[in-house]
């Protein structure tokens, strides 16, 4: 899991748009289920490679600036939990943003096939299984 995440986290985030869909096709199965958080006001669930563009294209959109980086893996089974950290600096007001994301992630053949994105780490962990 490190290593799939390990081009976009030291990328900024014009070479991470740039090598974008070189990463969801060597990452992603061609069936993915790409789920936001449900807390998020304009969650969406994404499907296909193209989905998976679409969400990360849209988020990246409101930052001037954007990075993460990976803080823990662990194995749940089925699932692979992901807790990783993000840092971006907003597009229109300029302000200083961190958080701490869990990613619960399904793969298939070594590639993601079902990722979901949560903000509050018990229901990711619930979501996990582990």
């Amino acid at each position: 899991m490190r290593s799939l995440f390990a081009g976009a986290a030291t990328a900024d985030k014009r070479a991470l748009l740039e090598i974008l869909p070189q990463l969801i096709e060597q990452a992603c199965d061609p069936e993915i289920e790409w789920v936001e958080d449900p807390q998020r006001a304009d969650s969406r669930t994404y499907r296909g490679h193209a989905g998976v563009r679409e969400s990360f294209e849209g988020w990246l959109e409101g930052f001037d600036e954007y990075s993460f980086e990976i803080e823990d893996v662990v194995d749940c089974g089925d699932n692979v939990l992901v807790i990783s950290n993000e840092q971006a600096r907003g597009g229109a007001s300029g302000a200083a943003i961190r958080s701490r994301n869990y990613i619960v992630m399904t793969l298939r053949d070594g590639k993601l096939l079902r990722y979901r994105e949560f903000y509050d780490e018990l229901a990711a962990r619930e979501a996990a299984g582990g």
